[in-house]
């Protein structure tokens, strides 16, 4: 079995060679588990640090989201969270929150192209187990 993502949102290589590069499909499966679970808090900071025009907090909000976003194959949200970087160092806070809000939609695919993933994934590993 392949394991696929939808390449406009999630990439699954960058995932795959997070495991090999850690020896570990677990490690990498838990990462991803954990970013999940903190993206919702991850996409509020950056909305509200936008919206208040805090640059420093906004730009440290969307460059740690792009990093962890890369990682794990969030191919949209990283380019989003670079555009939205764009923008707040040049300035354009209006750009700055409508590449913010670009984020925010990002969130609801790739959360379900990573979870529909790691679910396949878990599931490879799990009839592997089971094979004599």
């Amino acid at each position: 079995m392949a394991l696929q993502g939808n390449e406009a949102v999630f990439s699954a290589t960058r995932l795959l060679r997070l495991a090999e590069d850690v020896e570990s499909d677990a490690v990498a499966i838990s990462y991803a588990a954990m970013f999940l679970r903190m993206l919702p808090g991850r996409v509020g900071s950056i909305l509200s640090t936008v919206r208040e025009e805090d640059i420093p907090a906004a730009l440290d909000a969307a460059l740690s989201l792009k990093v962890r976003a890369h990682m794990v194959g969030g191919m949209a949200m990283e380019r989003d969270c670079r555009t939205l970087e764009e923008n707040l160092r040049s300035g354009n806070y209006e750009a700055a929150a409508r590449s913010a809000g670009e984020v925010a939609k990002d969130c609801l695919p790739l959360t379900r192209a990573l979870e529909q993933f790691l679910q396949g994934w878990q599931d490879l590993e799990d009839s592997k187990s089971k094979q004599p």
